[in-house]
């Protein structure tokens, strides 16, 4: 009966669009491994089969303590039947996610639960499912220059919980050096021949590739360097290396960087969505000189195995970064990407020239990962001088602006990434002005405001998907063809902002709960979008002029189960809306208590003055709240990332913002 209803499930009912969930024992039958096989192959790589690993010992503690589900098995015990499951699940799933709610426990892996730990689980889990289905591959643009910062560290958990946001600025992606992992305490000098001792490490490997997915959205780059190569691998646990790389396929991992070997070409055809970076060191810069027979040759076998080629060598002079930038020249196209340098303080400049995923450092390092490696602000500062990055000016469209700290926010954002760029202020009553700024060949985007958030958009291009449904546009960015897009990131600085506080209160789940928008203006279109983002689906609007609120939920009802006008607050307060955001100007709007009745979230978009009525009213009754300007910064960090197409310097532009703000509130 089982396998009938898998197969209806998978062939008839539920093709494609839906999430099955099966239970463990679902591989115990042939046939249905045999059907969840079928289910990978037939879709050409666009579904997914994902083993859910859990730690089995908060199953087995769970098992015991719920006497409502029936007894497991009176003559086994669940990690012997775990462990004799184990390649069923490997033969049939072609994804696995680790469920581990102790790799956030703050300390070590075992100290007290992390009260957003199942949300962090959740949304990245989700983001392996969109990974695996084709849905958001998550690439680094190659057409324009990237880097990725190596970390050194034998455990993730060094860099967290803040530094890891800092040393990834400017950064596109992030690499995981499995070899570097070996120097841990655990397993220095560790025999990897020996097959506890592996799978030991394997495991170690996987916690610490789910732990750097908790703590980063970047890409990750996932290597495992060689000895010979200039790595920390050795070569006689060659075995172990592939298994490690083929599961970080399926751990979903961005990128797969893979020595060309015998066995890369298979591990080419394994790849599912992953990209293969085929590699070839060579440390001491003999054998792979750029103007000779064996770097094209080397690169004809990488494109023969990989997606991206990776040929580094070492410099003995300057001349040797000129010959790697002429192979540069002719070899690589964002089609045909190569990733070439020099190693060694004399390679610098080949880094600087590096035209994709250039590797880089960062001070916060302790160490660099190979000989050479200078920081993403160090090759941005390089590409100025030498004219390969032209300064371009940045402004804030609108009126009255003169008090607005996004110049402060921005400029701090561009001098901390080691940009050539200003950002000023263009205060203006009409968008016609602003045409030959727009026009202007230094021009490099903009942020807009009131009032010409929708004004604008007749003279750009083109939306974005969210600036289109909102109908309002923030950001303008400038395409590489010298098209304009415009976008909106005031949604983004609410979503953001009400995530990070939904993980600290540990406030219900979005889908589970209930919000409320109070104004129904410009801003509450930004608002009703992050909600959708976020997955509430249940959305009440209060508005003064409540005929401005049945319109405005009349457009965006077709995102929502439910979007209803609230004609009083006290209508609003029957509702039991767990997160409210207030979009209008700070007033002497009253509040009823039982608003608040249960625990929820306060956000404000207005930020003069710090504690409108709203958020004073939330924290008497001990709500979270999220003030005005921190939802500014985070918008203004979507922003610069948007321009530089880097992760923005968060704290340093939040600094700023701050300074200026507490001066004159």
């Amino acid at each position: 009966h089982e396998t009938r209803v898998l197969r209806i499930a998978l062939t008839q009912a539920h093709r494609s669009g839906a999430v099955l969930a099966c239970g463990g024992g679902v591989v115990e039958s042939p046939a249905n491994r045999e059907l969840l096989r079928s289910h990978v192959t037939s879709h050409g790589g666009a579904a997914a089969v994902i083993c859910l690993t859990p730690n089995m010992d908060h199953v087995a503690e769970y098992l015991n303590r719920d006497q409502t589900r029936p007894a497991f098995a009176v003559t086994s015990d669940i990690h012997e039947v775990y462990a004799r499951r184990l390649p069923m699940y490997a033969e049939s799933c072609n994804y696995e996610y680790l469920v581990d709610k102790a790799l956030l426990a703050s300390g070590s892996s075992h100290g007290d639960e992390h009260p957003g730990a199942w949300a962090l689980i959740e949304r990245d889990f989700i983001r392996l499912v969109k990974f695996a289905t084709r849905r958001d591959l998550n690439r680094v643009d190659l057409s324009r220059p990237s880097c990725f910062v190596s970390l050194t560290a034998p455990s993730v958990r060094e860099y967290l919980p803040a530094k890891l946001e800092s040393l990834t600025t400017g950064a596109q992606a992030i690499e995981l050096r499995a070899d570097l992992l070996l120097h841990s305490a655990e397993f220095a000098g560790a025999n990897l021949a020996d097959a506890e001792t592996a799978t030991a490490f394997t495991a170690y490997v996987h916690r610490q590739f789910a732990l750097l997915r908790h703590s980063s959205r970047l890409p990750v780059v996932f290597t495992v360097r060689t000895e010979p190569q200039g790595g920390a691998f050795p070569p006689t646990a060659d075995t172990l290396r592939l298994q490690l790389l083929r599961s970080a396929v399926q751990w979903g991992a961005e990128y797969v960087d893979v020595e060309i070997d015998t066995a890369a070409a298979t591990l080419y055809a394994a790849r599912q969505n992953s990209l293969v970076i085929a590699s070839y060191h060579d440390p001491a810069g003999e054998q792979l000189r750029w103007d000779g027979e064996f770097a094209c040759e080397m690169l004809a076998r990488a494109r023969a195995c990989g997606d991206i080629a990776k040929l580094i060598s070492s410099a003995r002079s300057f001349d040797d970064n000129l010959m790697c930038q002429r192979f540069v020249q002719e070899h690589h196209s964002p089609q045909t990407p190569v990733i070439a340098l020099n190693m060694g303080y004399a390679g610098q400049m080949s880094r600087v020239l590096c035209p994709c995923l250039t590797p880089v450092t960062h001070p916060l390092l302790t160490a660099a990962a190979a000989p050479g490696q200078i920081s993403a602000r160090q090759i941005n500062q390089a590409r100025s001088l030498l004219g390969l990055l032209p300064a371009r000016r940045f402004f804030l469209f609108g009126t009255p602006i003169q008090h607005s700290p996004s110049p402060a926010m921005h400029n701090a954002g561009f001098a901390t990434l080691g940009l050539p760029h200003t950002f000023e202020l263009k205060e203006t009553a009409t968008v016609d002005e602003l045409l030959p700024v727009i026009a202007n060949p230094e021009f490099g985007g903009a942020a807009v405001t009131i009032p010409h958030k929708q004004t604008i958009i007749p003279l750009l291009d083109r939306l974005t998907p969210a600036a289109q449904r909102i109908g309002a546009v923030n950001t303008i960015i400038p395409a590489a063809d010298g098209t304009l897009l415009g976008d909106n990131t005031d949604y983004l600085g609410i979503v953001g902002c009400l995530r990070q506080a939904q993980l600290e209160a540990h406030t219900p789940a979005f889908a589970d709960a209930s919000a409320l928008i109070v104004g129904a203006g410009g801003t509450s279109r930004a608002a009703l979008y992050a909600l959708h983002t976020l997955g509430v689906r249940s959305v009440a609007i209060y508005n003064r002029t409540a005929a401005r609120a049945h319109a405005l939920a009349e457009e965006f009802a077709e995102l929502f189960a439910e979007l209803a006008v609230a004609e009083t607050l006290e209508d609003a307060a029957a509702r039991e809306p767990a997160y409210i955001v207030g979009t209008i100007p700070a007033s002497d709007l009253c509040l009823p208590e039982q608003l608040f009745a249960k625990p929820g979230v306060a956000l404000d978009m207005a930020y003069k003055p710090r504690w409108t009525p709203l958020l004073e009213a939330a924290s008497r009754r001990k709500w979270a709240v999220v003030h005005g300007v921190t939802v500014l910064i985070e918008q203004g960090i979507h922003q610069m990332e948007k321009w530089s197409g880097a992760v923005a310097p968060a704290k340093p532009m939040g600094d700023a913002v701050l300074t200026k703000y507490n001066s004159e509130f």
